[in-house]
């Protein structure tokens, strides 16, 4: 494993987006092609953890945040969130290759290729998260970034509507996983994953509890991947 990856791997293409509005003024071939080879190497860095987890490590990065609360920063690097952090830098990486080519004669680029990145960085940054808190913050922010992906072409009403649809409905989805993540944190003190974990092995959590939130999270799920009932925004 390169050192740093698990963080590395998703603060590169956060701290990228905002590199793209100084690009724009400088050159705008450079601006089009470090979308990509930010995410590039974003992937060298996720692909530098399969040896690692794959061969049994895992590891829970953790660092104070707000000690008051008991919230904490961390990434957890295990083989399921390592996987899934290379798919989607990878998927990425392709994706923005391609954007270089199709979205050429496109206006607005610049906001474009800001909102891919910080989509992207978002995306892995849910992954890797090793808590609640933090997993939502980068939840909500996906959330921006499709509302403003899907309505890239604002000047078409069509697009201006299916963003907004998009929006307020995936709205209804956040709001509930909000919700389950506050019943949680009120009931548990923590909202670290292993804590939780060990709290549900030592059958600290009610049984009433743990459907209710794991109903009010997947109701977050259905919204944002556009499942019956909230499906009408896709």
């Amino acid at each position: 494993m390169i050192p740093y990856s698990p963080w590395l791997s998703w603060i590169i293409p956060l701290v990228g987006s905002f590199l793209m509005p100084i690009l724009a003024k400088l050159n705008q071939k450079i601006r089009d092609w470090t979308p990509f080879l930010l995410v590039t190497v974003s992937s060298i860095f996720t692909f530098s953890m399969l040896p690692d987890v794959y061969n049994g490590y895992s590891s829970d990065i953790t660092v104070q945040w707000i000690p008051s609360f008991n919230l904490t920063a961390g990434v957890l690097v295990d083989s399921l969130s390592v996987f899934m952090t290379s798919l989607v830098s990878f998927i990425g990486a392709l994706i923005l290759l391609y954007s270089i080519g199709y979205m050429a004669e496109e206006e607005g680029l610049t906001r474009y290729y800001f909102f891919m990145l910080l989509f992207i960085g978002a995306m892995i940054g849910l992954v890797m998260a090793d808590n609640f808190f933090q997993l939502y913050i980068f939840w909500e922010i996906v959330g921006l970034c499709s509302y403003a992906l899907i309505g890239f072409w604002y000047k078409r009403p069509e697009a201006v509507k299916a963003g907004m649809k998009a929006f307020i409905v995936t709205r209804v989805g956040d709001l509930c996983f909000l919700i389950g993540i506050l019943i949680l944190y009120f009931n548990s003190g923590s909202l670290n994953f292993l804590v939780l974990k060990d709290q549900l092995t030592f059958g600290l959590l009610g049984t009433s509890l743990i459907t209710t939130v794991a109903l009010l999270m997947f109701g977050g799920a259905i919204g944002k991947s556009a499942q019956v009932p909230l499906f009408v925004w896709l």
